[in-house]
C-alpha cells in the first residue's frame, strides 16, 4: 500500500479522526485547551427581509428536515435545520442536535461538535445529544472531552435516575508517591475506569433495556483501543437494535481499527443496506478496501462518498492515491479538475 495512504486514510471512522497511534494519555493532556468555535451557517439569510414571509408561510422546517434526514438527503436536511434556527427559534435544541447529526453522518465531526455543543448548552439533559457528542469527540481523538460527555450522558439520563454513582471511585488504589508524569497517566486511566465502572453498574441496574449502554461501552473501549471488547459491546447492542445503521458502521469501524478490514466490510454493507445514502459508511468502506489493496473498489467508494457529500474534499486526495496505486494516470486530470461526473464512464456509482 502507498505509504502516504497509510498515513492519511487507514484509520476507519468511528468515525473520523487523525490516524496516528496516539495514546490515551497524550490525547487526554494535549486536548485540554480545545475550544469550540462558533458555528457558521452554510445557508445564511437576511432574517429581517424574510422573516415576515416565513411567518406567513408557517413552514415547518423541522418536519422537512427530519424527512430529508431519514431519506439520506443531508444537504437538504441541513438547509431545513439551519432555516429553523435562523427563522423560527435559535434556541431549538432539537434542531441543533439534528444539524450536528447531519454533519456527523457527512464525516464532518468538527462541525458536528459545534452543533451538538449548542444543543447541550440549550438542553444539558438531552441523552441523544450527549452520546452523539461523546462519539464525535472520540472521532476527533479528544478523549478527555469524550469521557466527560459519556459520563454526563449517563448521569443526566432519566433511565438511570435511580442509580447512586457516589460509591463508584476509580481512585481508591492511588499511590501518593506517584510522580507528576505518572500522575498524568493516572488521571487519564482514572477517568476512563470511572466511566467504564459507571456504565457497567448501569448495565446491572437496568439489564432489560441495555442497547444504549452497550453502545456507550463500545465507544469508550475504542478510547482505550480495546477493540475486542468494543466489538463485543457493539454486537450486544445490535442484538437489541438490529436495524441501527449507525451501530453497524461503528462495529465495522472498530473491526477495521483492530486490523480486521475484511470482517468490517460486511458490516458496512449492512449499514448501507439500511441507509444507502450514509456517507460515513461509504468512506469507511473505501478505507477498508484500501487497506485490503483493492484500490479499484476503494476508488468507487470514495467517488460515492464525494457524490453524497461534495464537502468531503479530503476524499479527492484519497482517490488520487487509489488511482495512482492502479497506475490509472489517465484519470488523474479528473481528480485535479474535481470532475465527479467524468468518472461515471469508469466507475459504477450514483451521482446525486
Amino acid at each position: 500500500m502507498n505509504n502516504e495512504l497509510l498515513d492519511e486514510a487507514d484509520y476507519a471512522n468511528l468515525w473520523q479522526g487523525n490516524n496516528g497511534d496516539t495514546s490515551l494519555t497524550d490525547q487526554y493532556n494535549s486536548n485540554n485547551n480545545n475550544i469550540t468555535r462558533p458555528y457558521e451557517f452554510v445557508n445564511t439569510i437576511d432574517v429581517d427581509a424574510t422573516n415576515a414571509a416565513a411567518t406567513s408561510n408557517n413552514k415547518n422546517y423541522m418536519e422537512e428536515g427530519m424527512k430529508q434526514f431519514q431519506e439520506g438527503n443531508l444537504k437538504d436536511a441541513i438547509v431545513s435545520f439551519e432555516m429553523e434556527l435562523q427563522h423560527h427559534n435559535a434556541d431549538n435544541s432539537t434542531a441543533w442536535r439534528m444539524l450536528g447529526n447531519c454533519h456527523a453522518e457527512n464525516d464532518q465531526d468538527p462541525e458536528a461538535i459545534q452543533c451538538l455543543e449548542a444543543a447541550v448548552d440549550r438542553d444539558p439533559f438531552c441523552p441523544e445529544a450527549l452520546l452523539a457528542l461523546g462519539v464525535s469527540y472520540v472521532n476527533e481523538l479528544n478523549h478527555e472531552r469524550a469521557l466527560d460527555n459519556m459520563k454526563a450522558w449517563l448521569t443526566h439520563n432519566p433511565k438511570y435516575a435511580g442509580m447512586d454513582f457516589t460509591n463508584i471511585n476509580s481512585s481508591s488504589n492511588y499511590d501518593n508517591t506517584i510522580t507528576t508524569e505518572d500522575d498524568d497517566i493516572y488521571g487519564a486511566e482514572s477517568a476512563f475506569n470511572e466511566v467504564k465502572s459507571m456504565l457497567l453498574s448501569a448495565l446491572e441496574f437496568n439489564p432489560t433495556d441495555a442497547g444504549d449502554i452497550y453502545e456507550a461501552l463500545g465507544v469508550i473501549y475504542n478510547v482505550s483501543k480495546d477493540y475486542d471488547k468494543a466489538v463485543e459491546s457493539f454486537r450486544m447492542a445490535l442484538e437489541i437494535r438490529p436495524n441501527d445503521y449507525q451501530l453497524w458502521n461503528k462495529l465495522g469501524a472498530t473491526l477495521a481499527n483492530g486490523s480486521q478490514s475484511d470482517q468490517a466490510l460486511p458490516t458496512y454493507h449492512q449499514s448501507l443496506k439500511i441507509k444507502p445514502k450514509y456517507a460515513r459508511a461509504w468512506l469507511n468502506m473505501a478505507i477498508s478496501h484500501s487497506n485490503l489493496q483493492d484500490h479499484d473498489e476503494a476508488a468507487r467508494c470514495y467517488l460515492q462518498t464525494l457524490s453524497l457529500n461534495p464537502d468531503a474534499t479530503h476524499c479527492w486526495t484519497y482517490l488520487r492515491m487509489s488511482l495512482s496505486s492502479q497506475e490509472r494516470w489517465d484519470l488523474l486530470p479528473l481528480v485535479f479538475e474535481r470532475n465527479l461526473s467524468g468518472f461515471q464512464n469508469h466507475f459504477d456509482f450514483v451521482l446525486y
